[in-house]
């Protein structure tokens, strides 16, 4: 790797931050088309490529802007279909969907032992990059991973444009646990520690955040802390950047929702563009395109699992009833994009 100048490294989107190395603070700056951009499910290693070649990027050499970025942005729980919604909201170049950006969940790890302070300037740095357009006068939206959700206040305050957040219900993020059950052990437990640290639901367990959860615990920890973040986000939304999104509500009607979603993030994608894509992406399987997907598919999926995992489901509401909900702090106003767009 090398270090090379700022200007020859920011001015173009296609310049990517790959990845961030909180230890000296630089992002790894890789060339990528817009294409691959569009196509990848996941902005990581998973996108192949020799990264030792990248160029090195101090983030105090990212050129400060006068105005705060504007992207859209797509916050999710996870297992809710949200690299579907951005596979969706996406015509290339015009505007990019930057799926889950490894150099994102850097930051959001970081900022698990680090100060707030330490890791404010590089997250406005790599929202300064990833907010760069791929075309004249074109829109990105960045989709974080779930597990970014703890840098959500931070992300809205350095930032000027709108987002959605999208969520399941309890129920259905158990079921989509359970359905990637074993590999999702590790993860869904990893992902509670992660988001639950800091917020009001660990203090009022008392509870440290690192603690070694059950596995039914940690499905309902990490939907309800971050349900947590989505109401403290949508309470402090003085400016009406949010609004919320049910995945049922997606699902039930993909056109309308799809395209109420671009409206309201001001991607300024055409109906027969956004029609043709809802057409398209709601065949296949977003995680990989190349294989047949619909919602005859995910019904018998969804009901596969339930039957197998029906006790888990049944032990996971009843803890979460019992033990969580008198707690939880959920949404007072959820702000709902579906009733926004009937109204």
């Amino acid at each position: 790797m090398h270090i090379a100048p700022a200007s020859s490294t920011t001015a173009e989107a296609s310049d990517f931050p790959v990845d961030f190395d909180p230890g000296p603070g630089e992002f790894l700056m890789f060339p990528m088309g817009a294409e691959r951009i569009a196509e990848a499910a996941f902005l990581d290693r998973r996108l192949g490529g020799d990264w030792t070649a990248a160029t090195r990027l101090d983030w105090r050499s990212v050129p400060a802007s006068s105005q705060p970025p504007r992207p859209a942005l797509l916050f999710h729980t996870a297992f809710c279909c949200s690299t579907l919604l951005a596979r969706t909201l996406q015509s290339p170049p015009q505007v990019i969907a930057l799926k889950e950006p490894q150099a994102l969940m850097q930051l959001a790890s970081a900022a698990l032992r680090q100060p707030p302070e330490q890791i404010e300037g590089p997250l406005r740095a790599v929202l300064q990059l990833l907010s760069r357009p791929w075309s004249p006068d074109g829109r990105c939206l960045i989709k974080p991973t779930n597990q970014a959700n703890n840098l959500l206040p931070a992300i809205l305050r350095l930032t000027g444009g709108k987002a959605v957040l999208l969520y399941s219900s309890l129920p259905e993020f158990v079921i989509s646990c359970c359905k990637k059950l074993p590999e999702a052990d590790t993860r869904v437990r990893w992902m509670a520690q992660h988001l639950l640290k800091d917020t009001h639901l660990q203090r009022a367990l008392e509870v440290p955040w690192d603690h070694h959860f059950h596995f039914i615990e940690a499905c309902v920890l990490t939907w309800h802390a971050q349900i947590e973040r989505y109401a403290d986000a949508l309470a402090a939304d003085a400016d009406d950047r949010l609004r919320s999104l049910d995945m049922q509500a997606m699902l039930a009607d993909p056109p309308d929702i799809v395209a109420a979603c671009a409206d309201w993030l001001e991607l300024g994608i055409g109906a027969s563009v956004l029609q043709a894509r809802v057409q398209t992406e709601f065949q296949r399987n977003a995680k990989h395109p190349d294989r047949s997907f619909d919602a005859s598919r995910r019904a018998q999926e969804k009901a596969e699992v339930m039957a197998r995992y029906a006790d888990v489901l049944d032990s996971a509401l009843a803890w979460e009833r019992e033990t969580i909900a008198p707690i939880a702090r959920m949404p007072i106003d959820w702000k709902p994009l579906a009733a926004m767009q009937r109204a």
